[in-house]
């Protein structure tokens, strides 16, 4: 059971009060506590549900599930020097990447299995990378389902263990 929220950024002044609002409304979780753990990703206490957040300077994107996600979104119309990032990339990588929406694409997978684990910004730059349509950490691949979709004028990518059906998408 996967859903991902979304909502443009001027109708919530933060993504904790957006949370809060999908926990009461969709699963009845009234004055959810919202916590993180070791890795400093966070989690609902005492809830069977796992969520991950992503924004960008338009929407918010939160993927609610039953089981670990992470979740990225980038602007499909971002404009973004990525031949210099891309100098940081395995060579397999690069050799993937041809144009800017092939970039954006690495990137989301990326960063969106830097949020599965709970790493940060930096994790995803430095220790993970997405070659033939896996996601690797230091070289290591990773046993996660990434999934693509394109919303809202977004690039997202999902991240989780299992597969499983796709995604609904809920407008909040």
């Amino acid at each position: 059971m996967d859903r991902i929220f979304y909502t443009e950024r001027e109708w919530y002044p933060s993504t904790e009060k957006l949370i809060r609002k999908i926990f009461a409304s969709r699963y009845a979780i009234k004055d959810a506590e919202i916590e993180r753990g070791e890795t400093g990703k966070p989690f609902l206490r005492g809830t069977p549900y796992f969520f991950s957040v992503t924004h960008s300077d338009r929407m918010y994107f939160i993927a609610v599930s039953d089981i670990n996600v992470g979740i990225d979104a980038e602007p499909m119309d971002r404009k973004v020097d990525y031949e210099k990032i891309l100098l940081r990339f395995p060579p397999e990588e690069r050799a993937e990447i041809r144009n800017r929406e092939d970039f954006l694409r690495h990137w989301t997978a990326r960063e969106s299995a830097a949020k599965w684990t709970g790493g940060t910004l930096k994790d995803a730059f430095f220790h993970f990378s997405f070659v033939g349509g896996k996601l690797f950490f230091r070289d290591l691949e990773l046993p996660l389902l990434l999934s693509h979709y394109e919303r809202e004028g977004h690039i997202l990518a999902l991240c989780r263990e299992k597969s499983s059906a796709p995604p609904e998408f809920i407008r909040v």
